[in-house]
């Protein structure tokens, strides 16, 4: 099914002519993907730290040896079968309800109460990359949309803890991409086109910001979008899923102000 957000490819004008040069107007918005991006994080640690207490806090609902693999396994299922018409969190309950046999109002209600009790207490080393408020705020001073664009498959109260952690979540976002307000995944193109749709801009008007070739960058570039991949010491980098530019945060804040990117590719 073509996706309602995808648009016809146009070959795009020269990286320095849309972003770096005088026409700085041309760019209307700058995407931040959250972890190892904005956030250093340590996803195996965080990851059995979350399970863990995933487990323990519903261990009522369903076997505290059987939740991760059905969490996994409904995310997995939601991620592979296209659902425009749902919302990532309707497809995964419904796949969720499908692997354990509970129905949704037995095991969401359980969830959002993990989410704002437990959820914020599971931060461990999690903390913020350097530069990652400086470039939030360089792309806000030229005036552009900013969006976390982080892989929706968390419900927005994570994902708020998660810029709370990083020390952003008093800055001001235009879209903080969700379980419950996203219906695709990284890293299909239809989720950067449905995230320029709800900024009210073009994708050719976007910047996405992130340090994974293939869930950031390819799939963004695909959509129309040009791309920042954050890497520290790009020389000699090999993958870089054809990144138009490769740096630090602290670069990318100083070319978005217009002082260049000394250093990057």
């Amino acid at each position: 099914m073509r996706s309602p957000w995808r648009v016809p490819w146009r070959a795009a004008a020269p990286w320095n002519d849309l972003v770096w040069g005088k026409p700085m107007r041309a760019l209307r918005a700058v995407l931040f993907d959250l972890d190892d991006t904005l956030l250093r994080t340590d996803t195996g640690a965080f990851l059995s730290r979350y399970f863990g207490a995933l487990s323990q806090f519903c261990s009522t609902l369903i076997g505290a040896d059987r939740l991760p693999a059905c969490v996994l396994q409904a995310c997995e299922r939601m991620a592979m079968r296209a659902h425009p018409e749902e919302t990532n969190a309707e497809a995964f309950c419904r796949e969720f309800s499908a692997l354990t046999g509970l129905r949704r109002e037995e095991f969401w209600p359980a969830f959002e109460r993990f989410y704002a009790e437990i959820y914020p207490t599971l931060r461990g080393e999690i903390g913020p990359m350097p530069g990652a408020r400086e470039a939030i705020l360089a792309a806000r001073g030229i005036g552009c949309k900013v969006a976390i664009a982080t892989n929706p498959l968390f419900p927005e109260q994570a994902v708020r803890a998660r810029l709370e952690w990083g020390g952003l979540a008093d800055l001001q976002f235009d879209l903080v991409t969700a379980l419950e307000n996203m219906h695709y995944v990284k890293p299909q193109p239809e989720y950067y086109e449905e995230i320029a749709s709800l900024l009210g801009v073009l994708p050719a008007q976007c910047l996405m910001v992130g340090n994974d070739p293939e869930h950031d960058i390819v799939p963004a570039r695909e959509a129309g979008m040009r791309t920042y991949l954050v890497h520290d010491g790009c020389e000699g980098l090999q993958d870089t899923g054809a990144a138009d530019r490769c740096g630090t945060l602290e670069q990318l804040a100083l070319a978005l102000r217009g002082g260049g990117l000394a250093g990057c590719l």
